[in-house]
């Protein structure tokens, strides 16, 4: 309720002064740009002091005003007030608008985008947005609450399809990133060229692949011989120039297929490197699960992996590298 008039709200246009002429035609401006108003009715028009009669003195045709009869030289348009829409709110007063006020889908998408990026709290949610339990990095947008990207998710950073390929190698420092927990490679459908061979892994910093230090690993593992008698396969502790993905108690076939994950841990570390890989092999003879863990100390941070025979039998097979958040 207010005390005294009630506040008017409406868009007021006072029109430029228009100099007669012999025409019954004249253009409608506001600082020299043309105004359409929306009827003869929401014009106040005075002629020689004598407001005139909307449609009948007087008529609205796009941003001009037409008069029913020619005006002369010596004639005068006192004003010209167009009153625009009399239902025109205006332009709301800041922290005004309510969320009840705005209609149903009236924020779209096109519009929070165009907002600085300032506006927002927190990271924009992907669309992947899991459905784990939120936790400190949940975003909080209005009032729904997003769950961040769930941890353990696998980004595929890279795909090598190696055809008697005597090296595989894994690199490149866009890939190796902290933005990464670990990084894991799975290689699926291996087999080497010359019976009796085997994989090696070397690890790559920024200086090159380390081949000449010790990488720490012991194994451990079961198989299956061709009689169906089962067997472990030796454990303990052994030194490598590289991390050697042997069977343990023989080496891998010329024509054994192999499948596994190698993982790298603290890539980044200024200590020690681990490793650990899940080695499955076989043809009908030979089936075998192997186990190997491992690990190399440098200070430099992990920029890349290589398999590598080291008897240069060739290498099939497809190899994947994945960041793991």
């Amino acid at each position: 309720m207010y005390v005294g008039a009630t506040p008017t709200t409406g868009d007021f246009k006072l029109l430029d002064s228009i100099t007669t002429s012999s025409s019954t035609t004249f253009n409608l401006r506001q600082g020299g740009v043309a105004v359409y108003p929306q009827s003869a009715n929401h014009c106040l028009v005075v002629l020689n002091g004598v407001l005139q009669t909307a449609g009948s003195s007087f008529n609205i045709v796009n941003d001009t005003i037409v008069f029913a009869s020619s005006l002369a030289s010596s004639d005068v348009i006192n004003q010209i007030l167009v009153l625009g829409n009399v239902n025109d709110i205006g332009v709301p007063s800041d922290d005004t608008v309510s969320t009840a006020k705005l209609q149903s889908s009236s924020v779209t998408d096109a519009k929070i985008s165009a907002m600085a990026s300032s506006k927002l709290t927190g990271v924009v949610p992907t669309a992947n947005l899991g459905s784990g339990t939120a936790s400190s990095s949940t975003v909080l947008y209005g009032d729904q609450t997003y769950k961040a990207e769930p941890s353990g998710t696998h980004e595929l950073l890279l795909t090598v399809n190696a055809s008697g390929a005597s090296t595989v190698e894994l690199n490149g420092t866009a890939y190796f990133k902290t933005d990464y927990h670990h990084f894991v490679v799975y290689f699926q459908n291996v087999d080497l060229s010359t019976n009796s061979s085997f994989l090696d892994v070397q690890c790559g910093i920024s200086s090159g692949f380390i081949t000449s230090a010790g990488y720490g690993s012991a194994r451990y593992g079961r198989r299956t011989n061709g009689d169906g008698a089962n067997s472990d396969l030796a454990t303990g502790d052994y030194v490598y120039t590289q991390f050697s993905l042997n069977n343990g108690a023989a080496y891998f076939d010329g024509d054994e297929n192999i499948q596994g994950e190698l993982r790298i841990w603290n890539a980044f570390d200024s200590h020690y490197k681990v490793i650990t890989s899940r080695i499955m092999y076989g043809l009908q003879d030979d089936i075998g699960i192997l186990d190997l863990g491992g690990h190399f100390k440098n200070n430099a941070n992990l920029t890349a992996i290589r398999f590598i025979t080291p008897d240069s039998a060739t290498i099939t097979g497809t190899f994947r590298l994945y960041g793991v958040k």
